[in-house]
């Protein structure tokens, strides 16, 4: 487990005793499709997509723009919904659960960085950095502050935490 500053660890809420069955894809994909429909009319930008991906396995996806990378790791992260097929992360369809469920696996099993921030322009930088802790309920709301203060420092921006972005 990574250690931060300080020999913090930055996975101490993280459950150790996970089990997977290596056998079967952490990522499945089944005959995925997504279309937008807009006032001009509708757009395919997945269409059935099958996908296995095993667990340890890296996988680059590169296209040029507009070819669906972003649309298919939104549905991967349970960001958006497919318009039909199945998405499985580790054996669960995503999209079978509510979705403040979803938010709240999205919250404990997945990181996403974005090509841009995402943050919000009215809360401060400690704020932004507590608000996926108030999502996922990992830490009490007590603990929060500095928890994300001591993330803060360990990348440096502690001296920013009360600036706006």
């Amino acid at each position: 487990m990574p250690d931060g500053a300080h020999g913090e660890t930055l996975l101490s809420n993280v459950a150790t005793d996970v089990r997977h069955d290596l056998s079967q894809p952490a990522i499945e994909l089944k005959n995925v499709v997504k279309t937008y429909v807009n006032a001009a009319g509708s757009f395919t930008a997945l269409r059935g997509i099958d996908l296995d991906i095993g667990y340890g396995q890296f996988v680059a996806l590169v296209g040029k723009s507009g070819s669906g990378k972003s649309t298919l790791l939104n549905m991967l992260t349970g960001i958006d919904h497919p318009t039909s097929g199945e998405v499985r992360i580790g054996g669960q369809d995503i999209y079978n659960m509510s979705e403040s469920k979803r938010a709240l696996w999205r919250g404990h099993n997945v990181g996403i960085v974005f090509q841009f921030f995402q943050l919000l322009p009215t809360l401060s930088l400690l704020e932004n950095t507590i608000l996926p802790m108030d999502y996922c309920n990992v830490y009490s709301y007590a603990d929060r502050p500095a928890r994300a203060m001591a993330l803060l420092k360990m990348v440096g921006l502690e001296e920013h935490a009360y600036d706006l972005p």
